[in-house]
C-alpha cells in the first residue's frame, strides 16, 4: 500500500480545514529536527505578511497524517509518513492558505469577534452536556494541547476569512457544462487488459550511474540532527498519602480536568486514584529536583549518564534542545525511566554537551539509501520499454463495459493482476487520457496494458437525475479549483515565501 501511495500521492487530494478534532487527543510533531534562524521561536514559515506557526503546522500535519492513516487501514507509521513527505504536504497546503489569506486581506476581507465567537460556540468539543459552549472546557482542552486561546482564535479567524474568499470562486453550473461533465463521468469502456512485470533482481548496479543519481539528489540524503547529552534522574518517591491529601489534590481547580476517560468524561476520584498518587508524588519531588538542578549547575555533583539522541527520539524535549546552547543545563522535566521492563516516574535534568547539525551525507554514507531510488528508476524505464514493445500485439483479459467508479470483478481480475486500490487507480488513469491503447504504470515492477474495444458516451436520464446534485457540486469545485490554482501561481510571484528549516 505504501508503494502505491508513494507513486500516486499526487492523486490523493485532500481538502483540509482546521478543526478542534485535529488536535484533541492528538500527538504533536517534534521540532528538534530543524534548525530555525531568527524566526524559529515563533514560525515555521512566513508568507507575505502571514506567519505559519508551530501550532498551525502541528494541526495540519495531524489532519493529513490521520487521513493517510485512514486510507492505509491504520497501518501508517511515522517512518512511512516521512517517506510519503507528509510534512512537506502539510507545509505546502499551509503556504497556499497563507497566500490566499494575504490576498483576501488585501481585498478588505476580515473576521470580527462575533464571527469567531459563533464559530467557537458551534464546536461540539467545547460544549457541555446541555449542548452549550463552556469556557472552562474550552480553556482546559487548549491547555491540555499546549495551545494558547489567542492563537487558536486567530486560526479560526483566518478560516472565516478564507471561507469568505472561497465564496468569490463559486460559479453556478451551466446546463451544457453539466452535460459535458456527465458524459465524461458516466463514460463506459469495454477494455482488453494484460499485466506486464519486471523483476528488479535482474538489475546490475552501474556504480557511475548510481553516483550520478546521488549527485543529482544528494540534498535529499542528510544526517539527522543529533544531540550529545548528560542526564541525572530523580525518582519520585511514593508516600503513604492520606485520603484527604489525595482528594484535596484531585479537587484542586488546576487538576480539575486532568483525569479523563477515553470518551473525554472526567474520572471519579476512585478511578483516578493511581494517577493522583503519581502526580502528587511528582509534586512532592519537585523541590528536590530543583535543588539537584542548582547543585549540577554549580558543578557540585556529577551527571549520571552520557548518551546521544537523534531527531527521532520524540520523548526528549527536542524543541528546548534546539534552542539551547552547548553546556546549557535544562530545568527538570517530568520523566519516566524504563529499564528491564521496570518503569519509574520522576524528573530528569539534561545537559546539552554538543549539537551535531544536519549535513549532506557523502556517497558512501548515502549509497544504501540511493540504491532503492536507482533500482526504481532503472526498473521503471525497463518496464516502460517492455510495455511499449508488447502494446501493439498483446492479448489479454476482456472486461465488459466499465466506468471510472466500477468495482473490480474478482472472477475476471485476480489480486495478482490488480488489487482493489490498484484497479481503481488504473481506471482513473484510463478515463483521464484520450488514448485508445496504452499502458498504466502501477509501480516500478508492474504495468497494465489496455486497449479500448468499445465505448459508450451518453449517460442515461436516470443516472443523470440520480447524480445531478453531485455533478453540480463537482463542477463548482472543479471550476473553483482551476481559478484558485491560477490565482495561486500569480500570488507566488507577489508574496515572498520564507521557510525556516
Amino acid at each position: 500500500m505504501l508503494t502505491w501511495m508513494q507513486h500516486h500521492k499526487k492523486y490523493l487530494v485532500v481538502t483540509i480545514w482546521i478543526s478542534v478534532i485535529a488536535f484533541v487527543g492528538a500527538g504533536v510533531v517534534g521540532w528538534g529536527a530543524y534548525d530555525y534562524n531568527q524566526n524559529r521561536n515563533s514560525s515555521v514559515a512566513i508568507v507575505g505578511n502571514e506567519k505559519i506557526s508551530f501550532v498551525e503546522f502541528n494541526l495540519r500535519y495531524n489532519q493529513i497524517y490521520g487521513y493517510y492513516n485512514q486510507i492505509s487501514n491504520g497501518a501508517l507509521s511515522e517512518e512511512n509518513a516521512e517517506k510519503l513527505g507528509l510534512k512537506d504536504i502539510a507545509l505546502n497546503s499551509l503556504i497556499e492558505d497563507k497566500l490566499l489569506l494575504n490576498f483576501a486581506k488585501n481585498l478588505g476581507l476580515w473576521a470580527n469577534e462575533n464571527e469567531v465567537i459563533q464559530e467557537l460556540s458551534a464546536a461540539e468539543e467545547f460544549q457541555n452536556v446541555n449542548g452549550i459552549f463552556d469556557k472552562n472546557i474550552y480553556y482546559a482542552i487548549l491547555k491540555q494541547n499546549n495551545i494558547l486561546s489567542k492563537n487558536y482564535e486567530q486560526i479560526l479567524g483566518d478560516r472565516i476569512i478564507l471561507n469568505k474568499l472561497n465564496k468569490i470562486f463559486e460559479f453556478p453550473a451551466k446546463e451544457n457544462e453539466l452535460q459535458m461533465l456527465a458524459a465524461s463521468y458516466f463514460m463506459q469502456d469495454a477494455l482488453e487488459i494484460a499485466k506486464i512485470t519486471f523483476d528488479k533482481k535482474d538489475l546490475a548496479v552501474d556504480e557511475n550511474a548510481l553516483k550520478q543519481l546521488w549527485e543529482a539528489h544528494k540534498n535529499d540524503f542528510k544526517t539527522q540532527k543529533s544531540y550529545e547529552l548528560s542526564s541525572y534522574f530523580i525518582e519520585a518517591k511514593k508516600s503513604n498519602f492520606s485520603q484527604d491529601e489525595l482528594r484535596a489534590f484531585y479537587q484542586n481547580e488546576n487538576n480539575k480536568f486532568k483525569y479523563k476517560a477515553q470518551d473525554g468524561k472526567i474520572l471519579d476520584f476512585e478511578l483516578a486514584k493511581e494517577m493522583i498518587i503519581k502526580d502528587l508524588s511528582l509534586e512532592k519531588t519537585k523541590n528536590l529536583a530543583n535543588e539537584k538542578f542548582v547543585t549540577l549547575r554549580n558543578q557540585k555533583d556529577d551527571f549520571q549518564k552520557d548518551f546521544n539522541i537523534s531527531e527521532e527520539d520524540q520523548n526528549y524535549p527536542l524543541e528546548l534542545l534546539a534552542k539551547a546552547k552547548n553546556k546549557d543545563i535544562l530545568k527538570p522535566i517530568i520523566w519516566q525511566k524504563c529499564e528491564n521492563k521496570i518503569c519509574k516516574d520522576g524528573f530528569i535534568i539534561l545537559r546539552l554537551n554538543q549539537t551535531n547539525p544536519v549535513r549532506v551525507k557523502n556517497f558512501e554514507e548515502a549509497r544504501s539509501e540511493v540504491l532503492p531510488m536507482y533500482y526504481s528508476e532503472v526498473a521503471q524505464k525497463a518496464l516502460e520499454e517492455k510495455a511499449q514493445k508488447a502494446l501493439p500485439t498483446f492479448k489479454g483479459i476482456e472486461l465488459e463495459f466499465v466506468d471510472r467508479n466500477s468495482i473490480k470483478d474478482a472472477k475476471k481480475v485476480s489480486d495478482e493482476i490488480l488489487n482493489n486500490a490498484e484497479f481503481s487507480f488504473f481506471l482513473s488513469q484510463v478515463f483521464n487520457t484520450d488514448q485508445n491503447s496504452s499502458y498504466v504504470l502501477i509501480n516500478d515492477s508492474k504495468a497494465i496494458l489496455y486497449r479500448i474495444k468499445k465505448q459508450k458516451l451518453n449517460p442515461n436520464k436516470q443516472d443523470f437525475n440520480q447524480y445531478q446534485t453531485m455533478l453540480e457540486s463537482s463542477l463548482k469545485t472543479l471550476k473553483s479549483s482551476e481559478i484558485k490554482q491560477e490565482l495561486l501561481e500569480e500570488l507566488k510571484k507577489t508574496y515572498k515565501i520564507k521557510i525556516y528549516h
